[in-house]
């Protein structure tokens, strides 16, 4: 059965977040009525590397310096400002190349997916991870009803966007997240708990009642999983535990984005030494 069969019941959100505002940092806040808040993906950001990704990031730097040690050491040989300035850049450009590659890439999958495009509209890249969506929308018989929506929680203090609410045959609607990176990890229930716990949806300054009812009604949260050769659903639970862990998450990014500085934080310093 093809991608023709498979049905789309309301309307699909554009592409790439309206309302928002991405700081020189590369951190995302939306903004409602003149209120910015922070993005579900920037306070996971905000709290700090997750330990095995801090790892793989040196890993990443470690090896292209052992691998290109020929080169670097003619460069390095040459003494020039130029080339020492190239040898840092090239070193570290290491920790994010491929972590923005696979980025790139699951961005493209995403939107495609979204436009509920058939499998001769995109590239030999982005083809094989899209029939894994679609072989999993065939065997689940999930209903795509909203894709990539804008959720706020004015109370609580962060939005975010979701990637699409699914019916299931059973008349359950679910949040299910596409991720197509290596792994999934554990730490995924908490960008989803975020969604479901929002208190509308909305768009412009404006509240989707009619999606924000949809919203309520979600009983579920998932993670898609595509790989190029196959894909896994990860039902998360959705319960106290991981609402709280968000709200520790949130309130710890927030307190670091608010205090950089010791300044914002001392009642008043002495300096001293001795010569």
């Amino acid at each position: 059965m093809g991608a023709a069969a498979m049905t789309v019941t309301l309307t699909v959100g554009q592409s790439g977040p309206r309302n928002s505002r991405t700081d020189t940092d590369g951190l995302r806040f939306y903004s409602w009525q003149g209120r910015d808040l922070p993005s579900v993906t920037t306070i996971r950001r905000l709290a700090g590397l997750p330990h095995n990704l801090h790892q793989w990031t040196l890993t990443q730097v470690i090896n292209r310096a052992v691998d290109d040690w020929p080169g670097i050491s003619a460069q390095l040989a040459t003494g020039e400002p130029t080339s020492l300035e190239a040898v840092r850049k090239h070193l570290r450009l290491a920790a994010t190349e491929e972590r923005d590659r696979k980025a790139a890439l699951g961005k493209a999958v995403h939107e495609a997916a979204e436009a509920n495009k058939a499998l001769t509209e995109v590239g030999p890249d982005i083809a094989p991870f899209l029939r894994q969506d679609h072989d999993w929308r065939q065997q689940s018989r999930a209903d795509i009803v909203l894709v990539e929506r804008q959720v706020w929680n004015l109370t609580v203090g962060y939005a975010g966007t979701f990637d699409r609410i699914v019916r299931f045959p059973d008349g359950s609607l679910w949040i299910v997240d596409l991720k197509t990176g290596k792994g999934a990890y554990g730490e995924h229930a908490l960008q989803l708990m975020a969604y479901v716990m929002a208190e509308f949806v909305g768009n412009d300054d404006q509240v989707d009642v009619e999606a924000t009812e949809l919203l309520r009604q979600v009983s579920g949260i998932a993670v898609l999983h595509l790989r190029s050769r196959s894909w896994e659903f990860h039902s998360l639970r959705p319960d106290h535990d991981t609402w709280v862990a968000f709200r520790g998450l949130l309130a710890f990014a927030t307190w670091i984005h608010d205090h950089a500085d010791i300044e914002q934080v001392s009642l008043g310093s002495r300096k001293g030494g001795q010569r």
